[in-house]
């Protein structure tokens, strides 16, 4: 008996914004007041962090994963020769300096060269993006699990790795549709929320170090909405500022998201299009002016109509192997709209 074909995911609802558009797609903000940059390790107490950490542990245990393994197959992905040190003594290659007092001892002697030798290092850093909908709490332990173990893996393989997430303070606009209706509710007032962005683990802090900040990933109410634009500007805009080696190759975004944009007090104060055509401009913008790959990675969903190198993750379980190796494949370049 034939094997049905299994079925397409479905693709993420988007279109274009009214009131975007009669606003000369200027993306608007009612008050930025109530934003917030929060440190994970902030947002919880410590012995709640404690016993997260020791739940995800679990986590990675029952996957049953050789992270080793894993960061020895981004190493061959991501790796490229970089230049790591001198050989002297040699018979051909750089004439150096420092042994041609050789020469003049024993007139016969060859090995007065250097060259250079060579090495593969992973000259990249990696972003993840984490969509902290409501939505995605379903998905919280296996993406719990899922990031801890590639940002270890990653480190492991000399990649830079930063961990950050995105959401609101509150439900439903909170304060700052307060605020609109205060001034009374004029209409279109854009962005109409407590936008929060939460950084899990930055660049200069290693995966022990931020293991507790990783953790608060399990923390359910850290899940409300989600501004994605937004959070795409930020996430570019900390690898360029952050990631200024000359010698990096790639810095690569990759934004992981179950769902469309959605903010209830911004899409019913605009259109409920308000939001995903702001994404969409967001990033044909930041990949016009270059130096960050933006990929998506969609959990259970398409997400093509925002990012052009995108790929659907099933996350009904804790990862597998086979779950890194679709991750492999999209940061390679073989997944593609």
């Amino acid at each position: 008996m034939e094997h049905e074909a299994e079925a397409p995911p479905p693709v993420a609802e988007h279109g274009d914004s009214r009131v975007l558009e009669a606003a000369g797609n200027r993306y608007a903000v009612f008050t930025r007041a109530y934003d917030e940059e929060r440190g994970a390790v902030e947002l919880a107490r410590a012995e709640v962090l404690r016993g997260l950490r020791a739940r995800l542990d679990e986590l990675v245990a029952q996957s049953g994963l050789n992270v080793g393994r894993l960061a020895r197959d981004f190493r061959v992905l991501l790796a490229t020769p970089a230049p790591d040190d001198w050989t002297s003594g040699q018979e051909q290659g750089r004439i150096d300096g420092r042994r041609l007092s050789q020469l003049v001892a024993n007139p016969a002697e060859r090995r007065l060269f250097r060259d250079e030798h060579w090495q593969p290092k992973a000259q990249c850093v990696v972003s993840l993006l984490l969509d902290c909908s409501g939505s995605m709490k379903r998905h919280n332990e296996p993406l719990a699990a899922l990031v801890d173990m590639l940002a270890r893996a990653l480190e492991e393989a000399g990649v830079g790795v930063e961990v950050l997430g995105f959401t609101t303070a509150s439900w439903q606009g909170g304060r700052a549709r307060r605020d609109w209706q205060r001034a009374g509710s004029p209409p279109h007032p854009g962005r109409l929320a407590e936008r929060r962005h939460i950084v899990f683990k930055d660049l200069a802090t290693t995966w022990r170090r931020a293991r507790a900040g990783l953790a608060a990933l399990l923390k359910n109410d850290l899940f409300r909405e989600g501004v994605d634009g937004e959070a795409v500007e930020w996430a570019c805009a900390r690898l360029r500022e952050a990631a200024t080696d000359d010698t990096l190759q790639r810095r690569i975004l990759i934004v992981v998201s179950d769902g469309s944009p959605m903010e209830t007090a911004t899409n019913l104060a605009n259109d409920v299009h308000y939001l995903d055509h702001h994404l969409r401009q967001v990033v044909a913008r930041e990949e016009a002016t270059g130096g960050v790959e933006i990929l998506g990675l969609g959990v259970g969903l398409d997400l093509s109509p925002y990012y052009g190198r995108c790929h659907t993750l099933a996350l009904d379980g804790l990862p597998g192997r086979a779950t890194f190796h679709e991750i492999m494949a999209l940061v390679g370049g073989r997944h593609r709209r």
